[in-house]
């Protein structure tokens, strides 16, 4: 039996998300709160396994809750909203840089054609998420982040040949992605081609986040576009994302890969098919398997694969399932992975200059 608990301001909608939690006989609704503030308390005091969190909250909204529950009780916490303007995205991606370990969208109103399906999808997510193993957060501000002592690992011989970077992320990627992203200087000298499995809807506004804090230019990818150097294509909702001959993007609306769509798995073999030596591949946190396969055969071709680390890793399955298949050319730490992603795609006078 999974314990949740519910946090939402709306009556209307509390009522039918509970109702439609406690259908499942999995999941039982052990309380809920109407403010951040209710959240916290009711988090200390019932120690649910898994809490859903809205956003909108009057007092203190779900990032302030977010922040103070991983702060003194560490819980798994999904954030569970509507559609959100992009103007939101600032507040929605601070929620998961607080903690929170998914945003799902809440399920459609009883009676719509969707419902069953949307409901289906929430909870199916959720015993997902029940499941990860959390940790107390500190909350480190971006400066002492920044300030992190940056290894150097050993730069392979084809390192000025890297023209392209595929990066694959699920659960816990989009606050590191955000952090490399923010790390790579704007002379990167690679394109960087990226699929974060996400909630549909909610890409646009993850890649509005993701553009605040990056010196390079971030934008959804579109297909047939040019892959250009010192720049970053997102997957958009429901396609793949993959490298086409003559060096451009196409997107595809092929079967789901590991039931996903964009997954990991089509970018990684695309690489290994058409860029192989000149191109890196990195797998970062996540459940499942997605790409690790395809890392290995990109490993095969010639190309740079890079795995996150056990110890940094959200969840370790994406890259724990790479390691084990002797995927990885290199196992590493967030700040060992962006300093060597630097030093892979420098241009030519700073690479020697570095050597």
């Amino acid at each position: 039996m999974i314990r949740v608990l519910v946090v939402e301001d709306s009556k209307t909608v509390q009522k039918a998300l509970v109702a439609a939690l406690e259908a499942d006989p999995e999941l039982r609704v052990v309380g809920t709160a109407d403010s951040g503030e209710e959240a916290v308390e009711a988090a200390g005091t019932l120690r649910p396994d898994l809490i859903t969190m809205d956003i909108n909250l009057p007092g203190m909204d779900g990032f302030q809750a977010t922040r103070a529950i991983m702060s003194n009780c560490p819980t798994p916490i999904v954030v569970v909203t509507g559609k959100l303007d992009p103007r939101d995205s600032d507040t929605l991606f601070r929620v998961m840089q607080a903690g929170a370990l998914m945003v799902l969208g809440k399920p459609t109103a009883p009676g719509t054609p969707e419902h069953a399906e949307s409901v289906a999808r929430l909870v199916h997510h959720l015993k997902l998420m029940s499941e990860i193993k959390v940790v107390r957060r500190s909350f480190p501000e971006a400066r002492a982040l920044a300030a992190l002592p940056a290894a150097r690992p050993a730069v392979p011989g084809n390192a000025g040949q890297v023209k392209v970077i595929g990066i694959g992320a699920s659960t816990g990627g989009p606050p590191l992605l955000q952090r490399i992203l923010s790390s790579l200087p704007e002379d990167l000298n690679a394109a960087v081609l990226l699929v974060q499995h996400m909630a549909e809807g909610f890409t646009e506004n993850f890649v509005a986040w993701l553009k605040h804090s990056s010196r390079l230019p971030i934008s959804l990818a579109q297909d047939g576009m040019p892959i250009e150097p010192g720049q970053v294509l997102v997957a958009p909702d429901g396609h793949h994302l993959e490298v086409a001959p003559g060096n451009r993007v196409a997107l595809s609306l092929a079967p789901p890969d590991n039931g996903l769509r964009p997954s990991v798995a089509a970018l990684f073999r695309s690489l290994a098919r058409y860029c192989g030596r000149q191109s890196a591949g990195v797998l970062l946190t996540g459940m499942g398997s997605d790409g690790a396969k395809e890392l290995k055969l990109l490993r095969q071709a010639g190309g740079i694969t890079i795995v996150q680390n056990r110890e940094s890793s959200v969840v370790f399955g994406m890259p724990g399932e790479a390691i084990r298949l002797d995927a990885a050319s290199y196992v590493l730490p967030p700040e060992e992975i962006i300093e060597l992603l630097t030093r892979l795609a420098a241009p030519a006078p700073a690479l020697l200059s570095r050597s």
